[in-house]
């Protein structure tokens, strides 16, 4: 007997396959997606400790560790020593780094417009309306600004 995919399957194929495309048109920034949405969040919330930034995306210290240093290698970030605490460094965007995001909003607009352009106006309105809902449920959302423990 042949057994079905769960069906999260087919959203987790077009996930990959939707990073995989704006990947190829961030290309030319040298930065890939994940690292776009760091120098977004550092955009709208300013200076941020890295495990502030752990904290918000998600993932291990380890793996935004090499996030910042490939933004710091191509000049998108700047790490500076916290005020607050000598040990720690505060991550700052560069005019470089708010400039890449120029080109790097262009490609999410593509993104969006693919997407549209496959599903039609009102079912792309209602996908993205799911996909926040379920990234605030699942504890995503906005980034915020750091505050002191």
């Amino acid at each position: 007997m042949k057994r079905q995919h769960a069906r999260i399957h087919p959203f987790l194929h077009s996930a990959a396959i939707l990073e995989k495309k704006l990947e190829s048109l961030l290309g030319s920034s040298g930065i890939r997606h994940r690292q776009a949405l760091v120098l977004d969040a550092l955009q709208k919330i300013g200076p941020s400790s890295q495990q502030h930034l752990v904290k918000h995306f998600s993932v291990s210290p380890g793996t935004m560790s090499s996030m910042i240093s490939r933004l710091e290698a191509l000049g998108y970030v700047q790490r500076e020593t916290s005020p607050t605490d000598r040990r720690a460094d505060v991550i700052k965007i560069t005019p470089s780094g708010q400039s890449v995001l120029l080109g790097v909003a262009e490609v999410w607009e593509e993104g969006d417009k693919l997407i549209e352009n496959i599903l039609g106006s009102e079912d792309s309105k209602r996908l993205f309306a799911l996909a926040e809902q379920l990234s605030r449920a699942l504890g995503g959302g906005p980034p915020t600004i750091e505050t002191p423990d």
